[in-house]
């Protein structure tokens, strides 16, 4: 059975996030939660329409009844409200709902030497019916996110019960107590509405929940952590969540050095939901991927086109014949590269714009017969790289801009000119940096939401140490 409540349904839009600064915060106005009420009835709707309800036996007087059979055939959709409760949850209430019941029903009227038994089926409308529930939303011991259903209430206004088949004067002998014994089934703490509200919030909303990735492998190698820092908070117009928002390595999950900074303060509440995003989340795996020897590469002719690292070739493309003294010491061979960070990549947002700062060594090796390799060459690169950044399918994706790469001497025991340092850059380091850059840009990083809920009308903000995604939501389940 599928989530109901409002909070379930708020539940789809993210999973939550503070005693520390957050890597990730998120923001849910009073607008989604409007939608999601809007959501949340048509899903109760469904559930309720078709729902079985007990047998129920009884005496009237004179007579004996037992009603059979009965299910739901209609449900009226109210209107209804949410409001936030602070340090608890969510409030929602409705009004005006109507509940179209149908049922069998069989008498027996005895009185004296008097003896009537009949049968017949009728139909039950219930109007006016008001609900109130709190959803109390919090964490467990692991960062996840909890909800439960506290304090369901739930009156039925008025009740019009229509028979079809047996003795028409029968049916005022018994009527009114049934009527008042379905109006309580559907009603009160524990009637039908409630049992449904109830099970729906603490089972199937938190099956909803468990949904939720608050934890994210990313090649296998590293672990994106969403979960909770503290419970949400409420205010009058929109809870805020906090989470972590740090990617360990796999493997050995460390929390990293160095701490997340603020993020940018923001009021808006003109969207549904509001995404802070950190680059620290991107910092701390720069910083495990650097510990844990991901930043390193052999760069051979097989990622390069054209045998770009020959050592001879008959055009004039290859590295022998830009740089000479490779090609004379190293005749008739290829190169190899090893390409490695001496440093942590690091993201910086700030101003509309989003820079990579990264640092390495080229280092140069011939290969000799036998498969051996022979070092002859270290340059240092430093690259300050421009990134776009895009929302697309719940996800951040980027592509380099800019990619200005300097390359210097460290060590060589062969001579290289400056036409060949930037053939190096040119035509080697760009060819296969910025590729394998656009590479990893395009596989996207993962938001914390499930796939049932999509953005729309989204805007993406550049600030300092902050990327502030605002959107509006739209729900496919």
């Amino acid at each position: 059975m599928q989530q109901v409540c409002l909070l379930t349904v708020v539940s789809l839009f993210v999973t939550s996030a503070q005693c520390k600064t957050p890597g990730l915060q998120t923001r849910i106005t009073d607008r989604a939660l409007e939608y999601a009420t809007e959501v949340a009835l048509d899903i109760l709707s469904k559930q309720v329409t078709g729902q079985q309800i007990p047998d129920q036996h009884g005496q009237s007087g004179d007579v004996k009844f037992d009603i059979t059979g009965m299910n739901v055939k209609q449900f009226t959709k109210p209107s209804s409200r949410v409001s936030l409760i602070q340090n608890v949850g969510l409030s929602w209430s409705t009004s005006g709902t109507g509940l179209a019941i149908h049922g069998d029903f069989k008498y027996k009227y005895r009185k004296g030497i008097i003896k009537i038994s009949d049968h017949g089926s009728f139909d039950l409308k219930a109007n006016g019916i008001n609900f109130q529930v709190k959803i109390e939303i919090g964490m467990d011991g692991t960062g996840r996110p909890t909800m439960k259903a506290v304090g369901c209430s739930c009156n039925v206004g008025s009740a019009d019960i229509k028979f079809h088949g047996g003795a028409a004067w029968i049916y005022n002998l018994f009527s009114g107590q049934l009527e008042n014994k379905l109006k309580d089934m559907v009603g009160g703490g524990n009637g039908l509405l409630c049992k449904q509200l109830n099970t729906l919030i603490d089972v199937n909303g938190m099956k909803s929940l468990q949904k939720l990735p608050v934890t994210v492998q990313i090649a296998k190698r590293f672990l994106l952590d969403y979960r909770f820092l503290s419970k949400p908070s409420f205010q009058t117009k929109f809870m805020e969540t906090y989470h972590k928002g740090e990617v360990y390595w796999n493997a050995v999950p460390v929390d990293a050095p160095f701490a997340a900074p603020p993020l940018l303060k923001s009021s808006d509440t003109s969207r549904m939901m509001y995404i802070w995003l950190s680059d620290y989340v991107f910092n701390t795996m720069s910083y495990n991927a650097l510990k844990y020897n991901q930043l390193q590469y052999n760069v051979t002719n097989k990622d390069l086109p054209s045998g770009v690292l020959n050592t001879t070739c008959p055009q004039s493309t290859c590295i022998g014949k830009i740089i000479k003294a490779i090609g004379t010491k190293f005749p008739n061979t290829t190169v190899m590269l090893y390409m490695k960070s001496t440093s942590m990549p690091n993201m910086t947002a700030q101003n509309g714009s989003t820079v990579v700062n990264a640092s390495g060594d080229i280092v140069f090796f011939a290969q000799q017969p036998g498969g051996k390799y022979t070092y002859f060459l270290t340059l240092s690169a430093t690259m300050s790289t421009t990134i776009s950044l895009m929302i697309q399918n719940e996800k951040v994706f980027a592509k380099v801009l800019k990619l200005p790469i300097s390359v210097t001497v460290k060590d060589s025991k062969i001579p290289v000119s400056p036409e060949g340092l930037n053939f190096i850059v040119k035509g080697i380091v760009s060819v296969f940096v910025e590729p394998k850059l656009n590479e990893l840009g395009a596989a996207g990083f993962p938001l914390p939401v499930i796939n049932s809920v999509h953005f729309t009308n989204t805007q993406l903000t550049v600030a300092k140490d902050t990327l502030l995604i605002a959107t509006d939501l739209k729900y496919s389940g």
